[in-house]
């Protein structure tokens, strides 16, 4: 079998998880729970794992891993239409979700748990390549079918190396209130589960009083949250005199944190609070580090974990990672996942950075074409064919930046703006106060026919009304 924890936890009596009502699993629990799954679920089949933050799913996501079935996590309020689409694509064997799920109607072949039903799909089984350990989006946000192929040597190495930089130990206790689904809050899990540490789990939300009264009384030691959630937990005062001694490590990730922030972090939480960076191809965190109040480097993304090996293209910038952590490479249907590794520990992360005489990174922009939407990566082509799939007729070009996305289209009828913006929010679960919907005649375009990002960036988009004509 493989692992992706160390030996020695796998059949320890150490608590792996416990919630906030009192249930709790042990590591040999969970085994004992995976080996149950062996005995019914097809080897190598393929899981698709909707995913709440309650123990009964965490655990599940622990047991289909360590029994070497093969995972896909996704959001437990992903699009009907959207989880349809995956559905017919990769054909999975199986569907973890509430009992309350709409796909529970469409199977009669189930497996009845307390909170949710594992769903017997009648899928065929297919080859899935021995290596490949997990599945995650690309990009959530938009459902697309294009999947990071995941090791068990990647998912391994970076929490190796994790525990080792942010100093994690089986006697701690660690609490997130990201989702699972995201390649943040999965690492989170693991790095806990990977050295015997126990994973505190809550579906309360993170500026509730249910929340911090579990956080105190637990005396939880690791904490992970957005930029985002780091302000909402500002305004409410989440950290005082008594959850802070308790704290090994809170780190933020997955987006650019403001100055003012970091320097108000750093002065309440001193070395105890970090800055981490990381990618979904890269197993998540790539560089972390907490800073000197003297000296915290504000914009910074940190060092490198002793794993990764960073580089800048000498051309563009851009930033390159070497590292066993690297995923295995793509796949946007099922039969890409039968093949091995393409990356071979290289990948081009589309971030343009630079590198000060200590070794800190900052980052200074992106060459790809992903924006980030309260911290959740969105593809910008992704949404465009989105778009163009659901309103035939008419064209749609998308930008924007982090938190601010703008759609320009041709033609539709006039309140179309309005209708846009409630689709995304609805399916897309991108809040229309990040989006701006502008009309054109026309969408500007090269000779070859690829549209002009760069025209559409210097137009005036505060006033729909400039952008009526052709350009």
């Amino acid at each position: 079998m493989k692992t992706i924890i160390r030996k020695e936890v796998l059949q320890s009596d150490l608590t792996a998880i416990a919630d906030d009502k009192g249930k709790k699993f042990t590591y040999r629990e969970l085994r004992e729970r995976a080996q149950g799954l062996e005995n019914f679920m097809e080897e190598r089949s393929l899981v698709f794992i909707l995913c709440d933050h309650q123990l009964e799913t965490i655990g599940f996501v622990y047991q289909v891993l360590t029994a070497n079935r093969v995972p896909l996590l996704l959001a437990p309020d992903i699009g009907q239409d959207m989880l349809d689409n995956l559905i017919s694509i990769y054909e999975p064997g199986y569907i973890y979700c509430s009992r309350r799920h709409l796909m529970c109607r469409q199977y009669a072949g189930s497996f009845e748990l307390e909170e949710h039903v594992l769903l017997q799909t009648g899928g065929k089984s297919f080859d899935i390549h021995p290596d490949v350990a997990l599945l995650l989006s690309t990009s959530g946000t938009t459902g697309s079918a294009k999947l990071v192929k995941l090791s068990y040597d990647n998912l391994y190495d970076n929490s190796e190396y994790a525990c080792r930089h942010l100093g994690i130990k089986s006697s701690q206790k660690g609490i997130s209130p990201l989702p699972v689904n995201y390649t943040y809050g999965f690492a989170f899990c693991l790095w806990h589960w990977h050295c015997g540490a126990t994973l505190l789990v809550t579906d309360k939300p993170v500026i509730s009083r249910e929340f911090k009264d579990f956080y105190v009384r637990e005396r939880a030691n690791n904490f992970a949250a957005t930029p985002y959630s780091w302000q909402m937990l500002q305004r409410v005062r989440f950290w005082d005199e008594e959850n802070i001694p308790y704290l090994h490590f809170a780190m933020s990730g997955g987006g650019q944190m403001s100055e003012k922030d970091q320097i108000s972090l750093v002065a309440l939480l001193k070395e105890k609070f970090w800055i981490g960076y990381g990618q979904t191809e890269c197993t998540c965190i790539v560089t972390a580090m907490n800073f000197d109040e003297r000296n915290i480097k504000t914009g910074s993304i940190g060092k490198p974990f002793a794993n990764m090996e960073v580089l800048t293209d000498k051309d563009t910038g851009e930033l390159l990672i070497k590292s066993k952590s690297i995923c295995m490479g793509y796949a946007n249907c099922k039969k890409q996942l039968a093949e091995g590794d393409v990356n071979h520990g290289i990948m081009r992360t589309g971030d343009v950075a630079d590198m000060d005489e200590d070794g800190c990174i900052y980052l200074k922009g992106r060459l790809t074409r992903y924006v980030k939407v309260l911290e959740k990566r969105v593809s910008l082509d992704d949404m465009e064919n989105y778009l163009n799939n659901k309103y035939a007729g008419i064209e749609f070009a998308c930008t924007g930046e982090d938190n601010g996305i703008r759609i320009f289209y041709t033609e539709g009828k006039e309140d179309l703006k309005e209708e846009i913006t409630a689709m995304l929010d609805r399916n897309l679960k991108i809040p229309g106060r990040f989006v701006s919907c502008f009309f054109l005649k026309t969408i500007p375009r090269y000779d070859t026919g690829k549209i002009m990002y760069s025209r559409l960036k210097e137009m005036n988009c505060e006033d729909e009304r400039n952008h009526s004509g052709n350009v």
